[in-house]
């Protein structure tokens, strides 16, 4: 290729469509017919999903019972028996949840009170575990430590990690027959694969391992955090049976705490909270539609004048 050749390919490409950008497109011009129609769909996708979220809510079956524990020497792992009755049927599985009121734990402060990288087996500087683990950073901070050296670095460490919830429940009967509780597969996925890699030896407090450590990490926006304390599975609770649950305290013998039985469906436990939130969004949209439409025909016949 010539020199001459080249500059006339050169203008060629210069000129060319790409090179201008003027390639053909589409692009859609809102009207209000289009916005309209959008907004209605979107009113009536929310709306319709809203209700049938309150409808699987309405058919979970959850109750709620409050255990307290009377101790001689408050430093000593107490005992308490729950008696209930279940006045209706629930079909497993049967979620078992703990609820702690008043604990806010969504405190700026408590939330950071932890070190995300030891958490996740990688090495971590002590400068930067002072400043994660703040307060809580050595055995001797934690009163669960047991033999452990107390001026070594505790692992897990951090604030979070110290006040992580260790009710045991022993016994959980059914009209006199006791059945297991399950505490696997209880945490998210995501949890299980991140704290999996740390390999736990004798020189760790706690078994982060364990799911219900994982579930206790992962924080509530609530002020009453409820989280998950096992499940029992291939065992139904007959109707007007009795349960007896028999739960060792260890910690947190100031707060009010419950058990909660639970059945659950599709989109989780019994709340109503995302389905009402699905209809106000859902109504909102359909607001919106009737408000561009009467605005649109107000300027419209304006115009005609």
């Amino acid at each position: 290729m010539n020199k001459e050749e080249f500059n006339k390919l050169y203008e060629t490409l210069k000129k060319s469509k790409f090179r201008q950008q003027k390639f053909p497109g589409w692009r859609p011009l809102p009207t209000i017919s289009c916005i309209t129609i959008i907004f209605i769909s979107f009113a009536i996708f929310f709306i319709i999903m809203g209700i049938l979220i309150l409808i699987f809510t309405g058919m979970v079956k959850e109750y709620k019972f409050r255990y307290t524990c009377e101790c001689e020497n408050n430093n000593d792992v107490c005992q308490c028996v729950v008696f209930a009755s279940i006045p209706e049927e629930m079909k497993s599985p049967i979620m078992i949840y703990y609820q702690l009121n008043d604990f806010r734990e969504n405190h700026r402060f408590y939330m950071d009170n932890k070190s995300d990288k030891q958490l996740k087996g990688e090495q971590v500087s002590i400068e930067d575990l002072e400043k994660d683990c703040e307060n809580s950073l050595y055995n001797g901070d934690f009163e669960f430590s047991g033999n452990l050296p107390q001026n070594d670095i505790a692992f897990p460490c951090g604030l979070k990690a110290k006040s992580f919830f260790q009710d045991v429940i022993d016994t959980f009967k059914i009209s006199g027959r006791i059945v297991d509780i399950t505490r696997e597969d209880l945490a998210y996925k995501s949890d299980i694969d991140s704290f999996s890699k740390v390999e736990n030896d004798n020189s760790h407090w706690l078994d982060i391992n364990n799911e219900q450590f994982m579930i206790w990490m992962r924080v509530s926006p609530f002020e009453n955090p409820r989280k998950l304390w096992g499940k029992i599975e291939g065992v139904d609770i007959k109707k007007d049976s009795i349960i007896t649950v028999t739960i060792n305290q260890t910690n947190y013998k100031n707060f009010d705490k419950y058990l909660i039985i639970s059945t659950r469906n599709v989109f989780g436990g019994k709340s109503s909270f995302l389905g009402i939130c699905y209809i106000v969004f859902g109504g909102l949209c359909l607001i919106s539609a009737v408000i561009f439409i009467n605005v649109f025909n107000y300027f419209h016949k304006k115009e005609k004048k």
